[in-house]
C-alpha cells in the first residue's frame, strides 16, 4: 500500500511540477508580450505627441510675429503647453540657455524607476526657429516626456500581470485536489496489481472515472477472471496429476513386490543353498541352483526394463519419434491385419519432452480405436504448423461419447499431458461414425512444461 501511495503521489507532485513549470513560462512570455506592446505603445504616443505639438507651436510662432510684445508672446507660447501629460516647450535664448519651460502634468509616484529604463527609449526633440521678425531672440524647442505614458502602461500591465497572478494562483490551488481526485481510481488499479502480484485474484475495482481509466479497470477485471479460472484449472491439475502419481506409484510398488520380490527373495535361497552344498560337495545340485539364479535374474532384469519403458518410452531415444510411431503401427497391424493404418510423421527435430507427450497421445489414441471402435482405417498426422504442432489420429470405427469417459482413464491423462505442455486437446466423434483425437501443441516449450510433462503419467 506504501509504494502504491508513493507511486500516485510521485506522479502527482509530477504532474504538479510540470504545471508549474507551464504557468511559470506563460508568465514569462506573458511579461515580454506586455512589455513590446508598453514599449510600443508609448513610443507610438511619443511620436504622435511631438508630431502635433510641432504644428501647434509652428502655428503659434507665425501669429506670434505678427504682433507686438514679442517677450510675452512667447511666454505664452511656452505656457500654453503647461499640464500636457506628453511633451514639454521651452524658449531657449541663442546662448542655448532656456528662458521658460512648459510644466509636464504630475507624475504618479507608483511608477518604478526601473519601468522608466525599459521603456523610455530615445528621447525626441523639436527645435522651431523663430520667424524673421523674431529672429535673434532663440528658439522654441519641443520635447517628449513618456513619463505619464509609462505610468499609464504601467497601470495596464499591472492589471495584467496581477489577473495572471490569481489565475496561476487558483491553478496552483486547485490542481492537486483535481489531480488527487482524477488518479483516485489509478490508485485503487495499483493498489489492485500489488494483490495480483502477492497471488490474490479474486479482488475487482469499480469501473469508474475517465473513460480511459474506467476501460482500463474493465481490462483489469476481465485479466483477474481469467487469472482466477486459470489458478482454479491449476489446483485441479495438480490434483489430478497428484491422484494419476500416486496410483502409478502404487501400480510400481505392486509389480516390484509382486514380480521382483518373489524372485529376488528365490535367489537370496538358491544362493544360500549353494553355499551348504558347496561344503557337502554337490556339484550336480550346485548347477541347477547357479542356473535357476541366472533364470531369475533375467526374469527381474527383463521386469525392471519394463517398468522403466512405462515411466518413459526409451524407444524415442533410440529410433525417434516417426520410427516410434511405426513401430506401434506394427505392432497393431500384427494383431489386426484388417485395419489399413496411414502414418504422414514429419521428423521436426522437437524436443524429446514434446515427443514423449506426441507418442502418448498415438499411443492412447490408437489403442481406444483398435480396441473399442473396430475401424477399418486409421490416419495418423504429425505436422508442424506456424509455433505450433498438429497432432491428429481419425478413425472410421464406431465412436463413443466422450462426455461418458470417466475421469482418470486414458483420455483424461491423455488431456493432463497436453494441459501441462501449454495446448489444446480435442475428441470429436462424428455423427456417421469415427473419431477425431487432435492435439495442438506449442513448438516450443518453457522448462515448468517439461518437467510437467516428465511427470505426468497416464493411467
Amino acid at each position: 500500500m506504501s509504494a502504491n501511495w508513493e507511486l500516485c503521489v510521485s506522479l502527482r507532485l509530477r504532474l504538479i511540477s510540470l504545471t508549474t513549470l507551464v504557468l511559470l513560462v506563460s508568465l514569462i512570455i506573458g511579461g515580454v508580450l506586455a512589455y513590446g506592446y508598453a514599449q510600443g505603445k508609448v513610443q507610438t504616443e511619443m511620436r504622435a505627441a511631438i508630431a502635433v505639438g510641432g504644428r501647434l507651436a509652428r502655428n503659434a510662432l507665425d501669429e506670434a510675429g505678427a504682433s507686438g510684445d514679442v517677450e510675452l508672446q512667447l511666454r505664452r507660447l511656452v505656457s500654453d503647453f503647461d499640464g500636457d501629460r506628453h511633451l514639454r516647450a521651452s524658449w531657449i535664448d541663442p546662448a542655448g540657455n532656456p528662458v521658460v519651460s512648459s510644466q509636464v502634468a504630475n507624475v504618479p509616484a507608483t511608477v518604478p524607476r526601473w519601468l522608466y529604463g525599459l521603456l523610455a527609449g530615445r528621447a525626441r526633440r523639436v527645435d522651431l526657429p523663430l520667424p524673421s521678425p523674431l529672429q535673434g531672440r532663440g528658439t522654441i524647442r519641443i520635447e517628449t516626456d513618456p513619463h505619464n505614458e509609462i505610468a499609464e502602461a504601467w497601470d495596464d500591465v499591472e492589471l495584467t500581470l496581477a489577473t495572471l497572478g490569481i489565475f496561476c494562483g487558483l491553478v496552483l490551488v486547485l490542481t492537486p485536489l483535481a489531480l488527487g481526485y482524477a488518479l483516485r481510481p489509478l490508485q485503487r488499479l495499483s493498489a489492485a496489481f500489488t494483490r495480483v502480484g502477492a497471488g490474490n485474484y479474486g479482488q475487482r475495482i469499480v469501473e469508474q472515472g475517465p473513460s480511459e481509466l474506467s476501460r482500463l479497470c474493465h481490462g483489469f477485471n476481465e485479466m483477474q477472471e481469467r487469472l482466477s479460472d486459470m489458478e482454479a484449472r491449476n489446483h485441479e491439475l495438480q490434483e489430478q496429476l497428484a491422484a494419476v502419481l500416486d496410483e502409478e506409484r502404487g501400480d510400481l510398488a505392486r509389480d516390484l513386490h509382486d514380480e521382483v520380490g518373489p524372485f529376488l527373495f528365490a535367489i537370496g535361497v538358491d544362493a544360500t543353498m549353494i553355499k551348504r552344498l558347496s561344503e557337502s560337495g554337490g556339484q550336480a545340485e550346485i548347477a541347477a541352483r547357479s542356473v535357476a539364479i541366472r533364470e531369475a535374474a533375467e526374469h527381474v532384469q527383463k521386469h525392471i526394463r519394463a517398468i522403466l519403458g512405462r515411466l518413459r518410452p526409451a524407444v524415442l531415444i533410440n529410433v525417434g519419434l516417426p520410427q516410434a510411431v511405426d513401430n506401434l503401427i506394427t505392432f497393431w497391424r500384427a494383431r489386426w491385419p484388417d485395419i489399413s493404418f496411414t502414418a504422414l510423421v514429419a521428423d521436426e527435430g522437437l524436443a524429446e519432452p514434446l515427443e514423449e507427450v506426441i507418442y502418448r497421445i498415438v499411443q492412447e489414441s490408437l489403442s481406444n480405436a483398435v480396441r473399442h471402435g473396430t475401424p477399418s482405417r486409421v490416419a495418423i498426422t504429425v505436422k508442424r504448423t506456424g509455433d505450433d504442432v498438429l497432432v491428429t489420429v481419425e478413425d472410421d470405427g464406431q465412436g463413443f461419447d466422450p462426455a461418458e469417459q470417466k475421469p482418470g482413464h486414458g483420455l483424461a491423462g491423455m488431456r493432463e499431458r497436453v494441459t501441462a505442455m501449454g495446448g489444446v486437446l480435442r475428441i470429436l466423434a462424428h455423427e456417421d461414425g469415427g473419431v477425431a483425437v487432435s492435439a495442438r501443441l506449442p513448438a516450443r516449450i518453457e522448462q515448468p512444461a517439461q518437467a510437467s510433462a516428465r511427470m505426468a503419467v497416464p493411467v
